[in-house]
């Protein structure tokens, strides 16, 4: 008996089933969903209740504003390296978004042009807060250019700390010593 996967691949006519989380999905999970594409919200739940399966759903949910060829995507923040991959293999498993992973390895892009190859061809971005923070410094990503934002692990997002949660959130809201007006969805898990 041969492998499906291959098999469909090979009759080279059937396209890869649709993903949808919601199926999955506990009650509490699409509530908190549908709270969140109403206004920006903090998810606290204990460990194991399913926050990434509420940023899941609310990727789903918002996929008109990011699936190509649209130029916007979402970005997911993780702060461990160990997280990032998690976190990009959960996304990637759970819809058919295009899901690409960014820490410091090296591979990273490190100007414009990069960059936006990388958008252009990916829907969902999985990285250390960073490697955004320094994207955003250098201009090589723009807050206009992101339609969804997921802070995983949000607690670290302490101003007396410094970290890089916490800088971003200052460039979110203040661009030029002025409040950013953009309609970017946030959620932070």
């Amino acid at each position: 008996m041969g492998d499906i996967s291959t098999a469909a691949a090979s009759a080279g006519e059937r396209e890869p089933q649709p993903k949808d989380p919601r199926t999955i999905a506990r009650k509490y999970q699409l509530d908190l969903c549908k709270r969140a594409l109403e206004e920006n919200i903090i998810v606290y739940l204990g460990t194991g209740c399913g926050k990434t399966h509420i940023a899941v759903l609310l990727i789903y949910e918002l996929g008109h504003l990011i699936r190509k060829p649209r130029r916007d995507v979402c970005i997911f923040l993780a702060p461990t390296v160990p997280l990032v991959l998690q976190q990009a293999t959960v996304i990637a498993n759970s819809t058919n978004f295009r899901v690409q992973s960014y820490y410091g390895d090296g591979k990273t892009p490190r100007d414009h042009e990069n960059w936006e190859t990388e958008m252009a061809e990916s829907e969902v971005l999985v990285m250390t807060p960073q490697i955004l923070l320094h994207s955003l410094q250098h201009c090589f990503i723009k807050m206009d250019s992101i339609a969804l934002l997921i802070f995983d692990e949000c607690h670290h997002a302490q101003v007396h700390k410094r970290h890089p949660y916490a800088q971003i959130m200052k460039v979110k809201f203040l661009i030029n010593g002025e409040l950013n007006q953009n309609n970017m969805s946030m959620l932070l898990v």
